[in-house]
């Protein structure tokens, strides 16, 4: 998927940038247009365009390459250049397995450790939620929901588990922002909502049961995108909406 000079328009240059931090400035807005599907799948990135747009050298732009290489947001072919990884419904389930094991457990511990202040801070956050749902602000939203789960792990005050869930949620983005339909928006709200309701109930059984509802729907909407734009995939695996994997059938 070759791309044109409007496929750069969000990148702008920061001339307040030092230099020693040019990469990781580069590494993070392509990762955030990779994240938000403003880089799609298969898009073959132009490294010529990208220096021009953010006013760098090479350098710095292949040390990003090599960055995003490493997380698995990007494929660099010798000779052929770098293109952003295709999605594989492979990797979504493994990665919703990583969460449902990591953020259940968590949820679990939390219905006995969840002090006032963290559920007011939930809640204010659902707020929030709702309100750019109804504005249909969906990078807004997407922000919301990333913090809404960063705050239920951050209150455990486990480091690595952290950056843990913080990894595999940035690599589950893709398919998350390519999928969140309206309906499905409104379903993680409640969702999310019921997991509040659980923790100020101190039941941890049925906050991870809400948990790991919500992030199973994640499988289900991939499986609808899989189906409808399968171009987007690079493996011959389906997800059907039973949630199991089968290889599809060669004619």
């Amino acid at each position: 998927m070759d791309t044109g000079q409007d496929t750069y328009a969000f990148l702008s240059p920061d001339p307040s940038i030092q230099r020693g931090s040019l990469a990781a400035h580069v590494t993070d807005q392509l990762r955030t247009a990779i994240m938000t599907s403003r880089l799609e799948p298969g898009t073959m990135l132009n490294k010529s365009e990208i220096c021009t747009r953010l006013g760098v050298s090479r350098a710095p732009v292949a040390e990003a390459f090599a960055r995003l290489q490493a997380e698995g947001f990007v494929d660099i072919l010798p000779q052929r250049g770098t293109t952003v990884t295709f999605l594989s419904v492979r990797d979504v389930e493994e990665l919703v397995f990583i969460r449902k094991g990591l953020e259940c457990h968590a949820v679990w511990l939390l219905a006995q450790r969840a002090t006032p202040d963290l559920l007011d801070a939930l809640d204010e956050n659902i707020a929030a939620q709702r309100d750019t749902a109804n504005k249909d602000e969906r990078d807004r939203f997407h922000d919301l929901d990333s913090a809404f789960h960063d705050m239920l792990i951050s209150s455990l005050s486990f480091r690595r588990i952290r950056a843990m869930v913080e990894s595999v949620r940035n690599n589950l983005s893709r398919a998350r922002q390519m999928t969140n339909t309206p309906q499905r928006i409104a379903m993680g709200i409640d969702e999310h909502a019921d997991m509040v309701d659980a923790l100020r109930a101190r039941d941890g059984n049925r906050a991870a049961w809400v948990m790991a509802q919500h992030l199973e729907g994640i499988i289900t909407e991939v499986a609808r995108l899989s189906r409808e734009r399968p171009e987007l995939f690079n493996d011959d695996i389906t997800i059907h909406d039973s949630g199991t994997i089968r290889r599809a059938l060669s004619s």
